[in-house]
């Protein structure tokens, strides 16, 4: 394909959390890059007119919750792509607390869209290629409607969105870390004589105090600190978002899966999770809350949350704005372990296999990645009211409030060639503490293991991929919160609802397809 050495190396480079708030550069100009404009035609790579002299109004799909202005920003987006390309977008949420039961129901209902985000593991991209979802995008395709999509794409992004030979989304070009870290309430950390979080067990010590306090620690059980500690992280495609199938992301040479229920670390971690629970470390309705997971902490319900790190200077700057006496401060809990950079299609965008307008969607696509008004618009809201441009490459937030910084699942066209960096007239020590912890990391990266662009193909084992996903809500998700009466008694039936459901057969299928992937990087 093309370029993929100058864009892999990139890796090393400036990072973005997986809905981070970290910028690159760009202008504003409202010309876009290569697309040409009218409504009569635009140019494909073939140098061949595209008819768009027919109006199409597409249908798209994001994650999350509409903001109060979010509408007024897409009829502005809106107004670009009628003058360029004919046609309008409108927008549907799938909330947080909802798509997980709902984003299959769109395929599988017949809803009439064009347009969807979709990221590897937690963000439903391997099931939906698996039950036919998603549009294929050829090479010809990509380069006749995207054409600046596909000069700025890496190569190893396009490799990592295949499945079976056949790329499915659109992958975004940032380098984003694969860790989550905490918001934290410092002046509870002072309250209860706490310093700094840093490992597992200054964490756990801070959660115990917090409830003896009477003060939620969190909303819930903090399972992917403890797995990450250890060195694991999630296997794309596997069940439950990955979480299920482990790997050592630490130790390259180490080509074994972990399955959680033949690892004694999983028990002693759901041991852990019941005293906590128990103490009163968070709410036992946890697991029938719709709250976000930021709620917690701006409402002063918890004293923390866990998310990546743009996420959480994002929700802390707003908690110290709102309440400047709470003091919250970032802690990394596995702050000595290299940091995982995350794949390309950790968030992405698909076009529904059953769009009536693919090619129209494809080049809307092509605007919301490369045209450098639009993608501001995305990101930050309309100049004056939102942000205001400082230079030609970065930002200065007017208000989070109405529309918030990367706050409207635009993650999926994210372009780190047009990107803008954030400016901060008035530097708070949250700010300093964000570069000093992000500079840690861009000096810290782990060694890249193989594994890390591997994505399961639940295909030839969907009716067993349905059934264990039918067995998490009733099992692992009261024993990951410590929500369970008698945890061996919880983990023995956990395992006998497992291997009924055909958990060896997914992981043999698993297996197999790894050591398959293995040999064609060879």
């Amino acid at each position: 394909m093309k370029k993929s050495m100058k864009k892999a190396a990139a890796l090393t480079l400036s990072a973005v959390m997986s809905t981070g708030l970290l910028a690159g550069c760009g202008g504003d100009s409202g010309s876009g890059t290569g697309s040409a404009a009218g409504n009569t035609g635009s140019t494909g790579s073939s140098g061949g007119a595209i008819d768009t002299s027919e109006h199409v109004d597409l249908k798209m799909y994001l994650l999350g919750d509409r903001t109060p202005d979010f509408d007024e920003v897409y009829a502005e987006i809106n107004k670009i792509l009628e003058e360029k390309l004919n046609c309008s977008v409108s927008v549907e949420f799938l909330g947080w607390g909802e798509h997980d039961t709902k984003y299959s129901l769109l395929f599988s209902g017949g809803e009439d869209f064009d347009l969807i985000f979709t990221a590897s593991s937690w963000g439903h991209y391997e099931p939906t290629v698996a039950m036919g979802g998603f549009y294929p995008l050829t090479e010809e395709f990509i380069q006749t409607y995207a054409p600046d999509i596909w000069d700025v794409v890496p190569e190893v992004a396009w490799s990592q969105a295949k499945i079976d030979g056949t790329a499915y989304m659109v992958p975004n070009y940032q380098n984003e870390f694969g860790q989550d870290v905490i918001a934290v309430r410092g002046d509870l950390m002072e309250k209860y004589g706490v310093s700094q979080i840093t490992n597992w067990d200054e964490l756990i010590d801070f959660y115990k105090k917090c409830g003896a306090d009477g003060q939620y620690a969190s909303q819930g059980g903090p399972w992917y600190q403890y797995f990450q500690a250890q060195g694991y992280t999630i296997t794309g495609g596997a069940p439950k978002g990955g979480e299920l199938i482990l790997y050592n992301t630490q130790d390259p040479s180490n080509l074994d899966f972990t399955y959680i229920l033949d690892w004694e670390g999983f028990a002693d971690y759901c041991h852990q999770m019941k005293e906590l629970a128990d103490a009163g470390c968070w709410s036992q309705d946890v697991l029938s809350s719709g709250d976000e997971r930021q709620t917690g902490l701006l409402t002063g319900r918890t004293a923390g949350m866990i998310w990546n790190l743009g996420s959480c200077r994002n929700y802390a700057e707003q908690a110290n704005k709102e309440h400047p006496e709470w003091n919250v401060a970032l802690m990394d809990p596995v702050a000595n372990q290299p940091k995982k950079v995350n794949s390309y299609i950790n968030n992405g965008m698909a076009i529904n296999v059953n769009s009536q307008n693919p090619e129209r969607a494809m080049m809307v696509l092509n605007e919301f990645y490369t045209n450098p008004t639009i993608n501001d618009l995305t990101r930050f809201g309309i100049v004056g009211k939102h942000w205001e441009p400082v230079g030609d490459d970065q930002f200065k937030v007017i208000t989070t409030e109405g529309y918030g910084v990367d706050s409207n699942c635009n993650w999926g066209w994210m372009n780190a060639e047009i990107k803008r960096t954030e400016y901060k007239e008035d530097r708070t020590a949250l700010d300093d503490t964000y570069d000093a912890m992000l500079a840690s990391w861009e000096s810290n990266i782990k060694e890249e293991h193989i594994y890390d662009g591997f994505n399961f193909d639940s295909t030839n084992v969907t009716v067993q991929m349905a059934a264990v996903d039918a067995v998490i809500p009733t099992y692992c998700d009261p024993l990951i919160n410590g929500l369970v009466p008698d945890v061996d008694k919880a983990l023995e039936d956990f395992r006998n609802a497992m291997e009924t459901a055909g958990i060896r057969d997914i992981i043999a299928e698993l297996e197999k397809q790894a050591a398959e992937y293995v040999e064609s990087k060879k």
